[in-house]
Order: structure tokens, then sequence, then C-alpha cells
């Protein structure tokens, strides 16, 4: 997809969130990648790997929501670019805490309760999945925000 020419270039905030963007996917594929891979025979194994990629996502959640949410970050900076997107702006602020907070649980939910016991690897899987569509949907969320504001493609992808 093809940028209209800007005249005024990118700002810091809006660079740092697309950085943050990149981040933030590849993290998710790190957790898909983790979840699908094998797992009946080596559940212990298997959920180590997936904490670890959670903890790795977690920690990418925190990062983005220290860039969009910080004085001069990108929503003060949407929000004075564009007023009328501050409803939009306080939904992806009430996601954040969601969002950190799910994947928070889900790792100490995947410390405590053994896959096969009481937790299935079906539904633990499918807990992870639920959580990584929430993120994805936010992802989207935040891309169609900065479009309105920018009427620029944020990108995220490199």
């Amino acid at each position: 997809m093809s940028e209209p020419q800007r005249e005024e270039p990118i700002s810091p905030a809006l660079a740092e969130a697309r950085r943050r963007r990149a981040d933030l996917h590849h993290a998710l594929v790190e957790v898909e990648e983790a979840i699908s891979g094998p797992a009946v025979g080596r559940e212990p194994l298997w959920t180590q790997e997936v904490v670890a990629a959670l903890a790795k996502l977690r920690e990418t959640i925190e990062e983005h929501i220290e860039v969009t949410e910080r004085t001069d970050g990108l929503y003060d900076e949407i929000l004075q670019k564009a007023p009328r997107l501050a409803s939009a702006v306080q939904r992806l602020r009430d996601e954040h805490p969601v969002l950190r907070d799910t994947t928070s649980e889900l790792m100490a939910k995947l410390r405590t309760t053994p896959i096969g016991t009481t937790w299935s690897l079906e539904d633990a899987r499918d807990e992870v999945q639920r959580l990584l569509g929430r993120i994805v949907k936010h992802r989207q969320a935040g891309a169609d925000l900065v479009w309105e504001a920018y009427n620029l493609d944020i990108g995220g992808l490199e």
C-alpha cells in the first residue's frame, strides 16, 4: 500500500510507536510459535517455552504502553493534532491494563496449573489464542487511530 506524500517529517513519537508496533508483532508471532509447538508428552517444557514467550510479550506490551501514554507520547500528539479522536484514544488506553494483566495472569496460571490435570492442553492454547486475538484487535484499532489522525499507515512489520 502506498502512502500519500507527506510534507512534514514523521514525529519522534510516531516513529517510536511504529518501531514498537513492529516489536509487538514479533512478540505475538513468538507466542503463536510457542503455543503451536509440540506439547504432548513434553508439557512441562512446552509450558516453559510458552511462559518465556508470554514474558517477552508482556515486556513489549509495557513498552508499548510507555510509548503511547507518556507525556508527549503518541496519544498526547494525536490529541493535539485531532482532539475529535479523544474517545478512541481513551478506549485504547483502557485496553492497556487489561492486555498487560491478562498476560501476567496467564503466565501465572501456566506456572501453577500443570497441563493435563485440571487444565487441558487444548484449553490452555485457547486461552493464549484469545489473548493474542485481543492484542491483534488492539493493534488494528491503533492503526486506524493513527490513520485518522495523520492519514498515514503506521506499518510496523519491519
